[in-house]
């Protein structure tokens, strides 16, 4: 299981040395764009894909909680992101549909308000899911979900085909032995890296 550390947690001040100090703890980079709609705040912009891309040797995993989508898939591909998930929530299938046929590595998030079951039309499309386990936009949030019933839903739901899945919020360190022992690929941690 790789740890993915998401920088809106590190100092936005001095956001390449803080990840430098704790980059034992963690695998790859992992970015969230919001947008003050489908989230409640406004988070990193755009740019800050390619900032990372050409300062580090990260593979990078974007996050896009926004509500136009397709406006924004094809900027952070080509500014260098390596898995791009969008959500089904603000994301129609037939435009996710598109998506993953112009994009390579293009996964489906869901928020923990939402039932598993809406991502079943989708996983036709993709194998990558990510399971988001707080109410979105602000870095150090309390569960809204138990990881280990929404992954058993997850895969109640889904099966168990080849896929990559992706946990992300409020995940600690005592939580990452279960975590992989459930078949976890990618583990995002902020607060649990950069101490905030």
């Amino acid at each position: 299981m790789d740890i993915s550390a998401s920088i809106q947690a590190a100092n936005q001040l001095d956001l390449l040395r803080d990840i430098e100090t704790n980059a034992n703890k963690f695998d790859q980079l992992h970015v969230d764009i919001t947008d003050g709609h489908f989230t409640n705040n406004i988070g990193l912009s755009l740019d800050i894909v390619s900032k990372m891309k050409n300062s580090t040797d990260y593979k990078l995993d974007v996050h896009l909680m926004l509500q136009e989508n397709t406006k924004y898939v094809e900027r952070v591909v080509d500014y260098g992101a390596d898995i791009v998930t969008v959500h089904c929530e603000s994301t129609e299938i037939d435009e996710f549909k598109l998506l993953t046929s112009n994009f390579e590595n293009i996964g489906i998030g869901i928020l923990p308000t939402t039932k598993i079951e809406r991502l079943k039309s989708y996983a036709e499309y993709t194998s990558t899911f990510l399971l988001l386990t707080v109410n979105p936009g602000f870095s150090n949030q309390p569960k809204a979900v138990n990881l280990i019933d929404r992954i058993n839903e997850f895969k109640s739901t889904i099966g168990n085909s080849d896929y990559t899945l992706i946990i992300d919020g409020g995940v600690t360190v005592n939580d990452l032995g279960p975590l992989e022992s459930h078949g976890v690929n990618i583990a995002v941690q902020g607060g649990a890296i950069f101490g905030k």
